[in-house]
């Protein structure tokens, strides 16, 4: 702390990788007789994550006159200000191209280098469609594309508050709280479609379900 100024940040790179992800909100393997092809980014691997916080004790108005001091004295701002990557996607196919009836996700061959492009003003093609190919009719087997190959729209997001103390006694206090989340009500977008030969392939239709549109609640908290 200093000047009544505290900072926390700190940085993240990681990389995790499973087979189906089926240990949180996965699923069966695409070929349940070689899981390997199933081996890729765990559906939560998040590359590069950003989190800065801060708590500021703002020091003005502290003057003897005890209206100014009531109105404008004991007043603290905090604030959490996170960014970080996407998290993965599967591009998969809508039909059973091995003929097998597997309950896992089925994907097309890979032909090229898959590539993404998604998020603020990439809402529509933001999937690169020459990387990917459709398993020719009558041809019975298994994609060649790898599992959660590609990365969706990155996230940020900041969080704001500012808290009023009244001072009652040397040991209660009255705390007025204003808080904010997604303060600057930032869009974050959720992964787009990923099944390849459909219309809407490459296109968003919606928003991140984690990070909501800017909400704004008051409340009184009584210290002692």
């Amino acid at each position: 702390m200093r000047y009544g100024l505290t900072i926390f940040a700190h940085y993240t790179w990681s990389h995790t990788l499973d087979v189906s992800t089926d240990s949180n909100g996965g699923g069966a393997p695409m070929n349940p007789y070689n899981w390997r092809l199933d081996y890729g980014n765990s559906n939560w691997d998040i590359r590069h994550r950003f989190v800065a916080s801060f708590v500021y004790d703002i020091p003005f108005f502290h003057v003897s006159n005890p209206v100014l001091n009531a109105v404008f004295a004991n007043w603290q701002t905090n604030g959490i200000w996170t960014i970080q990557t996407g998290i993965p996607f599967n591009v998969s196919v809508s039909s059973d191209t091995a003929n097998t009836a597997s309950n896992g996700t089925y994907r097309p061959n890979l032909v090229g280098k898959p590539t993404s492009n998604c998020g603020d003003g990439h809402l529509v093609n933001c999937i690169s469609t020459s990387a990917f190919a459709p398993i020719p009719p009558g041809v019975y087997e298994y994609g060649s594309a790898g599992r959660n190959l590609l990365h969706g729209p990155p996230l940020f997001s900041m969080n704001l508050s500012f808290f009023k103390n009244f001072p009652i006694q040397e040991r209660l206090k009255l705390q007025f709280r204003t808080e904010m989340f997604n303060a600057f009500n930032e869009v974050n977008f959720a992964n787009p479609n990923a099944v390849f030969g459909t219309a809407a392939f490459g296109t968003i239709g919606s928003l991140n379900p984690n990070v909501p549109n800017r909400i704004i609640q008051f409340a009184a908290k009584l210290l002692f």
